[in-house]
């Protein structure tokens, strides 16, 4: 279906945009764990969910050696990339259509899940999805650097 609505790519570039942004944010959660696990814990919990990780990666955090300010900003972040995810989840795993309503007579490009009839992303709602995990992305890997911030000695 994705060839005969999405004749520009202009849906492809979108949806891939938004994966990889959230592809980075999995590494890191994958970096945290690895970083502050043992090996024998890590490889038990490094093929949870996503948001599992992340409510393990939110605990684990809260008991670093760092400003409480800079602990709660990566909080912070970890969990908008939580909620964001579920829309990843649905990007991810629905194909994209055309949609008639029944209210309405025409019809609209759309990703539209199979399992959740009033689950709809239209294009405009996917380009703020995107600006959305490609800033948090961003953030999420700035506020992680300054997690150990404190710790850096000056080179002089």
């Amino acid at each position: 279906m994705a060839k005969i609505v999405d004749l520009d790519h202009k849906w492809a570039t979108l949806v891939g945009r938004f994966l990889i942004a959230f592809a980075a944010m999995e590494s890191l959660t994958l970096r945290c764990l690895k970083e502050w696990l043992k090996p024998s814990v890590y490889c038990h919990v490094m093929n949870m969910r996503f948001a599992q990780r992340v409510d393990l990666v939110v605990d684990l955090a809260r008991e670093q050696d760092a400003p409480a300010e800079q602990i709660e900003a990566f909080i912070t972040n970890l969990k908008k990339a939580r909620k964001l995810a579920e829309k990843r989840n649905a990007v991810a795993h629905n194909p994209l259509v055309l949609c008639l309503f029944s209210e309405e007579d025409n019809f609209i490009e759309a990703i539209a899940s199979e399992k959740k009839e009033d689950e709809v992303i239209e294009f405009s709602e996917l380009e703020r999805l995107v600006d959305q995990a490609e800033s948090l992305e961003a953030g999420l890997m700035e506020s992680k650097v300054r997690l150990r911030e404190h710790l850096w000695k000056p080179l002089s």
